[in-house]
């Protein structure tokens, strides 16, 4: 199928810039759809440990969104070629399923329409690349492909009538998703969508042969039940007979840490030449131990690089060559210590930095780091993550100078040196969610789910997090490296009835293992930064769906949508726009050719319930300033 769509792309000798796409209303439109256009709130490429670009500027009210239409032309379309995009999945022989005998059980019956619906998918592409758009796909083209699948399990699977129309609701519940997917050229999701879809149809055929009725119509998807997961929280305190936690101590070390004059000489330090002459410069300006203990924490964050494949560990060679992996920092770390006169102690564990792992990956994450005393107590320390880390950014992170253990264990493991009382086991250190620095640098809270591995089988995941009013944040779903689009199946807003909370709502498309990183930064800064990572497994789900288009003017007043969540409406029904919009001084809502205004009962004290019956693409609009020329767009909901 995605070999189609690059077809397409190859056919057109340029492709349009975002400013020159049509609008998709100006196209001739079956009954009255419109082609789905892109945009994208945080428009950025997202690493972990780096921090994001910020949100795109908003359009003004009836502006076109933009398109997507970052695709690659530069390659030859080759028919042989595998539709998936560095995959492993073994490549299916296609042919006519006029030609394959109709399988004896229901597994190799689902393997059979896949592998004939891709084929015949393709065909039908193909057989009509002369009717569609210039880099999108109308709704005739999305059409034909419902029918394509629809008569591939019609001619291999022999369905009642019954199940044929509950067929064609199942497909009819995927065309947007299938549009957004080939807009946005995404050749993974489309192959997962085509899987799922016969996955379901096959399913939905199977309970249908045992009389069990399976809702699969839009309207039921409305009403489908929030998942929270409410596994046990596990249980996470300090050692005070060990480790020293009180205001006072933190206050000891926070000022150290602030204090600028020693960050101005570790400047002034990068000629020292020997592990010796280091600790005897840091003993002439220190004071104390814990300003040891700073210093050298500081030294190592500016001067030492990280360096994958270095397998020199030994302190004195990773002085000399300025670069080591864990094992030298922490190697390092403890030399200058003992000749500072601190106890210092190296730790090997395992840590779990980007994603959430399974026992089998954490065995492939061996880490180092240290513990010294101070005063008769013990704390943690980790050199290679105050330097950045794999990053080589060299960008000292304080926060893992004695880190609270409180804090380290969501991300360090090793049992007999955690510093809790008691301690955790690895089991239940794999169950935690990650927490990065910024999380604790921004006063986040996690509230639900609090473990970092969740099973769900509903269309949709909620997220809630307290947060201080001036933190915003977003999130991100991905399988792999592969980000589905952020718009379509994430939407992060604050609560409606408590302003403290951030809830982030997920919409995974298809059945499988996802990894969500949420991202934070606050109301004066220009990048966001990594916060928490968590994976979720959907498995058995019905009746996925995307989310309502945004725009930063939802953002930037502080709107909340409360319902509906989908972002798909259909033609002739009756939904209810309940949102709160702040301190509007003008709401409008169009429905295709009207425009609508509220009544003062239906918005009054920011709050908009209104009930609508839906003719075509719904915008919500609001103005905040009586001398603006123009009215600005909140959201969108799309018509089928």
């Amino acid at each position: 199928m995605f070999e189609a769509v690059e077809q397409i792309v190859q056919q057109n000798k340029s492709i349009p810039s975002r400013s020159t796409i049509p609008h998709p209303t100006s196209h001739r439109r079956r009954r009255d759809r419109s082609t789905v256009p892109i945009q994208t709130e945080v428009d950025a490429t997202i690493d972990h440990q780096t921090s994001v670009k910020p949100l795109r500027q908003g359009k003004k009210a009836f502006e076109d969104p933009i398109v997507n239409t970052d695709v690659d032309v530069s390659q030859e379309y080759d028919k042989s070629s595998s539709p998936l995009v560095n995959s492993s999945t073994p490549k299916m022989k296609q042919k006519s399923s006029s030609q394959q005998p109709l399988p004896t059980n229901l597994e190799q019956l689902q393997n059979t329409l896949i592998t004939t619906a891709e084929h015949d998918v393709r065909q039908s592409l193909f057989n009509n690349i002369g009717t569609l758009g210039s880099t999108t796909l109308n709704f005739d083209t999305i059409d034909r492909l419902q029918d394509t699948l629809v008569q591939t399990i019609e001619k291999r699977a022999n369905p009642t009538k019954e199940n044929s129309n509950e067929l064609n609701n199942l497909f009819d519940d995927l065309k947007r998703t299938l549009v957004n997917a080939i807009i946005e050229q995404q050749p993974m999701l489309l192959q997962d969508l085509i899987k799922q879809s016969v996955a379901d149809a096959l399913k939905n055929q199977h309970k249908s042969m045992l009389n069990v009725t399976t809702t699969t119509n839009g309207q039921a998807n409305r009403q489908k039940a929030i998942t929270l997961a409410n596994s046990r929280e596990i249980k996470i305190s300090a050692d005070t007979k060990k480790t020293c936690i009180d205001t006072n101590f933190r206050q000891q070390r926070d000022a150290v840490v602030a204090n600028k004059r020693f960050r101005d000489l570790i400047q002034q330090w990068s000629a020292i030449s020997s592990m010796k002459d280091l600790t005897d410069t840091i003993k002439r300006h220190g004071t104390n131990k814990l300003e040891y203990a700073w210093l050298l924490f500081c030294w190592i964050g500016h001067y030492i690089k990280y360096a994958l494949h270095c397998n020199i560990n030994a302190a004195e060679s990773v002085f000399r060559t300025r670069q080591g992996v864990c094992r030298g920092f922490a190697s390092l770390y403890h030399e200058c210590c003992s000749l500072l006169g601190i106890d210092c102690y190296e730790i090997s564990g395992y840590a779990k930095n980007n994603l959430v792992k399974t026992n089998e990956e954490l065995n492939k994450s061996p880490h180092a780091w240290n513990s010294i005393v101070l005063d008769n107590y013990t704390y943690l320390v980790d050199p290679t993550w105050g330097a950045g880390g794999r990053d080589n950014e060299n960008k000292l992170e304080d926060f893992y100078f004695l880190t609270s253990p409180e804090e380290f264990i969501y991300t360090h493991y090793c049992s007999g040196y955690q510093l809790l009382a008691p301690e955790i086991s690895r089991a239940e250190f794999l169950s935690l969610p990650i927490m990065r620095s910024i999380y604790y640098q921004l006063g986040l809270n996690l509230l639900s789910p609090k473990q970092g591995f969740n099973e769900i089988s509903e269309n949709l995941f909620k997220i809630s997090i307290r947060t201080p009013k001036h933190v915003n944040m977003f999130a991100t779903l991905k399988v792999g490296k592969d980000e589905y689009p952020r718009n379509l199946h994430t939407f992060c807003q604050r609560d409606e009835t408590n302003r403290d909370i951030f809830n982030c709502y997920i919409a995974p498309p298809v059945d499988g293992l996802y990894n969500i990183d949420i991202f934070a930064n606050t109301n004066n800064e220009q990048t966001y930064q990594g916060a928490i990572n968590m994976r979720l497994r959907v498995s058995n789900i019905t009746n996925a769906f995307t989310f309502p288009m945004t725009y930063l003017t939802f953002k930037v007043h502080n709107c909340i949508l409360i319902e509906p969540l989908q972002g798909v409406v259909h033609k002739n029904e009756e939904i209810l726009i309940h949102m709160i919009i702040p301190n509007a001084n003008v709401i409008k809502i169009q429905n295709g050719h009207d425009h609508i205004v509220p009544t003062k009962d239906e918005y009054k004290k920011g709050l908009l319930k209104k009930k609508i019956r839906v003719q075509d693409d719904i915008q919500v609009c609001g103005r905040w300033d009586d001398n603006a020329d123009t009215i600005s767009t909140i959201c969108i909901f799309y018509m089928i």
